[in-house]
């Protein structure tokens, strides 16, 4: 009888999490360790939980917990694996994720969770087969088609990421991560209020969902023509890459030396001045735009004041 309260009261659980209620799943998973101290899930889900709320510290303890209790708990090495992430400890990660693979290698999440390690190590190809592989596992999986769209975004592929869109959106038409990647998308072509809405329509679900809160910063700054310069250029050196955009600004600084000496060889010191004022007055906004950008932020989160019991 308890062990069915205890399964239910864990399916609760997880049901508040998907639905963006992480203060009543965390009372409701130390309802059940309050009655049952050694259930290794309920410390991986709460984990799990904790993490959400950014409460790294406790989500490592709760994770470590639950691998105490049963170091054959796929969820338990899921959850440490993905503190370490968060912790930028990827090695760790990567050793939890590889006993994750061997135990369940079936598992979409478990494959997502490769591709974010992946993609955080700079190894893009690989996280797109990370990604592909979790599709093939469940091509119905709403999360992995959402990365799909957001590895594609990135990769400036804009009608694969529409597409993604599409389809989590017509499985899921409430999914925050496909109304926040369609967002993403109509705000790359241009179409700022459609990208509006999306944002909208994702507070709604969730209000304190961050995906949502940076798309509708983004909006705000595509709004500005002061900031709107730099988020195009931000979006364009996000899609060349790390390796690419090094080399651009490193061409860009070539030319400006090689313009500002010419100048001052056919004597030109008005020339030459003015193409360094230039120079500078970029590397000027390319400081401040960003800042700008994180003040606009953190005052869109900041606006975000819920009850505990959301």
């Amino acid at each position: 009888m308890e062990r069915m309260m205890s399964d239910g009261r864990m399916s609760f659980a997880r049901a508040q999490l998907q639905r963006g209620d992480l203060h009543g799943a965390v009372r409701t998973l130390r309802q059940v360790l309050a009655e049952d101290p050694t259930l290794a899930e309920a410390h991986a889900l709460l984990s799990l939980v904790l993490l959400k709320q950014k409460r790294l510290h406790a989500a490592g303890y709760e994770a470590r917990e639950s691998l105490k209790l049963d170091p054959h708990l796929p969820l338990g090495h899921y959850a440490q694996a993905s503190v370490a992430v968060m912790q930028g400890l990827l090695k760790e990660a990567e050793e939890h994720l590889t006993t994750l693979l061997e135990l369940e290698p079936e598992v979409p999440a478990w494959w997502r969770l490769k591709a974010r390690i992946r993609n955080l190590q700079g190894r893009r190809l690989e996280r797109r087969e990370a990604l592909l592989h979790a599709l093939r596992l469940d091509a119905a999986d709403v999360d992995t088609l959402v990365e799909l769209g957001d590895e594609a975004l990135e990769r400036g592929d804009l009608k694969e990421a529409e597409r993604r869109a599409h389809e989590s959106l017509l499985l899921s038409p409430e999914h925050e991560g496909g109304l926040v990647l369609m967002g993403h998308v109509l705000l790359r072509r241009g179409r700022v209020e459609e990208a509006h809405e999306h944002a909208v329509w994702a507070l709604r679900q969730d209000a304190t969902d961050a995906g949502a809160l940076g798309l509708m910063a983004a909006i705000q700054a595509r709004r500005s023509w002061w900031l709107g310069m730099w988020w195009r250029f931000s979006v364009w050196m996000e899609m060349l890459g790390t390796t690419r955009a090094t080399l651009v600004l490193l061409v860009a600084y070539l030319l400006s030396r090689v313009a500002t000496y010419a100048a001052e060889d056919l004597g030109s010191e008005g020339g030459a001045t003015v193409v360094e004022t230039v120079w500078l007055a970029l590397v000027v906004y390319s400081w401040v735009a960003p800042v700008l950008f994180q003040r606009l932020l953190r005052r869109e989160l900041a606006e975000v004041r819920l009850k505990a019991g959301f």
